[in-house]
């Protein structure tokens, strides 16, 4: 039977947590990026309702997993949510009971993800705890596969199309009248041209 054990180590495990992943190379902050990357095929894989409404539970936090809060609630959510995730990538697991004994749930769960083609190097305890970089791993890479199955992809940002505005010339009133005005100056202009000449032919005929 799992038992919750009490979160009282505080920032003492937090601090010894973080000094394990640095001691690995990897960055204190590592788990936290990857809680929120995982929590992103989460909502992508819509678990809100299918899996947080089911379970009658609140949708995780962001720090869930990479933070010791309750070992024992933690790994009953890492297993329920991996027996999920499972079932979404195409594989079977029945869903987990506190009763169950962890090292059998964590035997199925490893053997299940080496089915997906997941590499697995590390040893089956660190996933005991239920949270840590090691659980975040196996739940991200599961997510991601059930997300193929599922066929979904992440579409690419479209930028958006750039509208071309032609410049409007909005003529002038004044510049239209005054064009107005000497196209009419010219039209008089040639009518008093025209009537010169018809008077210098008629004196000519006189003539």
């Amino acid at each position: 039977m799992i038992r919750d054990t009490p979160s009282s180590a505080g920032s003492t495990s937090m601090l010894s947590g973080a000094g394990d992943e640095l001691s690995q190379g990897q960055p204190a902050f590592a788990p936290f990026s990857q809680m929120e990357e995982f929590l992103d095929k989460l909502k992508c894989l819509n678990y809100d309702d299918q899996f947080s409404k089911n379970l009658k539970i609140r949708p995780l936090n962001r720090h869930y997993f990479a933070l010791q809060t309750n070992p024992g609630e933690q790994f009953f959510m890492f297993t329920s949510l991996a027996a999920w995730l499972f079932g979404r990538a195409g594989l079977s697991m029945e869903s987990p009971q506190e009763s169950d004994d962890p090292n059998s749930l964590i035997a199925t769960i490893l053997d299940l993800t080496r089915q997906l083609n997941i590499a697995v190097d590390f040893p089956p305890n660190k996933l005991k705890p239920g949270y840590g970089q090691q659980v975040i791993y196996i739940l991200d890479a599961v997510a991601e596969q059930a997300l193929k199955q599922s066929k979904f992809h992440f579409k690419r940002p479209v930028p958006p199309k750039e509208v071309n505005t032609e410049e409007v010339i909005v003529e002038d009133d004044s510049e239209l009248l005054l064009e107005r005005i000497e196209e009419e100056m010219v039209a008089e202009i040639s009518s008093e041209d025209e009537d010169a000449l018809m008077n210098i032919e008629d004196l000519h005929r006189m003539n």
